[in-house]
């Protein structure tokens, strides 16, 4: 059975994929890792929330539905200011094309319920610039409320 870990695996493979980032860690940012300054171009996905999300007309039987939040902290960090807002932006259009109206992890997530917003940019700390990014999607355990097997 697919976890939410899985789907946080998906995106740091897809936007890794793209060649837009040094790195892309499922927990932390770079001065969690003692990562110094330097030319770089990164991401953190953490886990937000999860909450229950079908109504009572198809439970305890059907499916379950689950509406998850997490949050990709994407970072770029150059001398020139300019250079490192244009290169934050473009990290979050690569996060936008590894989200949005994707199928995630086929047979899990609802692609059409996959998507990147809102994102907050902060404030600028030389020579660092962040951009904190909201990914939302649904994910359903289709054999219903017995389907949370931890055995993997």
């Amino acid at each position: 059975m697919a976890r939410e870990r899985d789907v946080r695996s998906a995106i740091q493979a897809a936007m890794m994929a793209s060649n837009a980032f040094d790195a892309v860690w499922l927990s932390g940012l770079p001065e969690d890792y003692g990562k110094g300054v330097s030319n770089l171009s990164a991401a953190a996905i953490e886990p937000v929330s999860t909450a229950f999300s079908a109504g009572w007309d198809n439970v305890p039987d059907g499916a379950v539905v689950f509406a998850a939040k997490l949050r990709v902290t994407l970072l770029a960090r150059n001398p020139d200011p300019q250079l490192r807002d244009e290169t934050v932006e473009q990290l979050l259009d690569f996060l936008c094309d590894a989200v949005n109206g994707q199928n995630l992890v086929p047979g899990f997530t609802v692609p059409q319920k996959a998507m990147v917003g809102p994102w907050l940019w902060q404030p600028a700390q030389a020579p660092e610039r962040r951009i904190q990014a909201t990914v939302n999607y649904l994910y359903m355990l289709t054999s219903g409320w017995d389907s949370f097997d931890t055995s993997e």
